[in-house]
């Protein structure tokens, strides 16, 4: 080995196959096999990814029509509810009327048969005496 460069390269035209060269070269094959394996697995999950995310917003979609009508259903429930308890209060506050209606009459009525208690007994009273009265008078007819 002397100082000329060009001795240290091997002849031109002459391949040597050394056992760092093979192994550098199935290292190398295994790599490209790795990588491209990985690629492909990559490709495949990515697609899946995005068909997993088209079908879920698709659900996401399906579901909201779904809850759209299930909201306009129960609108619809509540103006007949509402509808329904305007009419009940109403129905309420008449018979609340009525009741105090009815309560007021009977308060009344009640007053004039107390009334009409007073006067029968005053009544009976001055019957009684008119029948005394009477007496007497047939009594004192009766002597003469």
């Amino acid at each position: 080995m002397g100082d000329n460069p060009m001795s240290a390269l091997p002849p031109k035209g002459r391949i040597e196959w050394n056992l760092n060269t093979i192994i550098q070269l199935v290292t190398l094959t295994g790599m490209l096999f790795g990588f491209a394996a990985t690629w492909i697995n990559n490709d495949r999950d990515i697609t899946d990814l995005q068909d997993w995310r088209k079908e879920h917003e698709q659900r996401h979609k399906e579901r909201l029509v779904e809850v759209k009508a299930i909201e306009a259903r129960f609108d619809q429930r509540l103006v007949g509810l509402e509808s329904d308890l305007r009419k009940q209060a109403s129905i309420a506050d008449q018979l609340t009327y009525r009741v105090t209606t009815v309560e007021t009459q009977a308060s009344t009525m009640s007053q004039t048969v107390n009334e009409i208690q007073k006067q029968l007994s005053q009544q009976s009273g001055d019957l009684r005496v008119i029948k005394e009265i009477l007496q007497r008078i047939e009594a004192s007819g009766q002597r003469r």
